[in-house]
């Protein structure tokens, strides 16, 4: 009776904590280069009884493919193609990476996104008073100046733009993407280099690829498993209770 109970308390805790993964996702359903959060438990294998739930081990995914794009038509919009990121510095100076393209720049005359630094290609971006920025297609940031004639262009800087194996990230609570310490890419140096392969499209932002309907449908689903497993535990503590009786009659 009592393994009932806790099984039925562990698959409880189990649907708590998909709700908030979900209830995060709808959250963040407006929210521009948003991915989208699953979890999933799988068997370990190691454990003999296939019924135990508190021998799954649980496991987190990201849908990273590409939400609807909206044309903004400003130029410190981005879009990063395919499997490319954008690199931030964090509050804490660490290197992380977002695919939310929505850059300004601040009083400091640094490019950010969300208040986390852009990280330059081997140089520190600092913008210009009074002129017109332009991001090209492989991350170079230039200004442009309108003459007479002619437009003259120069380069300011460039940004870092790196390739990223999903397996090798792991999101953190303030939205941005880390390496894993056991990565692929360098198990030394939690950081990644360039790639000059990836690109941008300025006038663009990628906006939450989260699945309102389905995230829906998933939450009442979960809804209604987390009542039948609470009605489990009514049910097997209501027989605990016929049984005690019947034990003290027969006394």
């Amino acid at each position: 009776m009592e393994n009932s109970i806790y099984k039925s308390m562990i698959a409880a805790n189990q649907l708590l904590e998909k709700q908030n993964i979900i209830a995060n996702n709808l959250a963040n359903i407006s929210t521009t280069g948003f991915k989208e959060k699953f979890i999933f438990q799988i068997q370990n294998q190691n454990i003999k009884n296939l019924y135990n739930n508190c021998n799954k081990i649980t496991k987190e995914y990201h849908n990273l493919s590409s939400g609807i794009l909206n044309h903004t038509k400003r130029n410190l919009d981005l879009f990063i193609k395919d499997d490319g990121w954008l690199t931030v510095r964090d509050k804490n100076g660490q290197e992380a990476y977002t695919k939310n393209g929505h850059l300004k720049i601040n009083s400091n005359r640094k490019l950010t996104i969300q208040d986390n630094e852009v990280v330059g290609n081997n140089c520190n971006i600092t913008i210009p008073n009074n002129i017109n920025v332009k991001i090209l297609s492989d991350g170079i940031v230039t200004s442009i100046k309108k003459n007479k004639n002619h437009i003259t262009q120069t380069k300011i800087g460039a940004l870092k733009l790196v390739r990223i194996p999903t397996q090798d990230l792991i999101q953190k609570e303030n939205g941005l993407f880390y390496l894993k310490k056991d990565n692929q890419i360098n198990k030394y140096i939690n950081t990644v280099n360039h790639s000059n392969k990836i690109r941008v499209q300025s006038g663009m932002l990628e906006e939450s690829n989260v699945n309102a309907s389905r995230n829906m449908i998933e939450m009442i689903s979960n809804a209604r498993q987390f009542e039948m497993q609470m009605k489990m535990i009514s049910m097997c503590d209501q027989n605990s209770e016929y049984a005690n009786q019947l034990i003290n009659i027969n006394n």
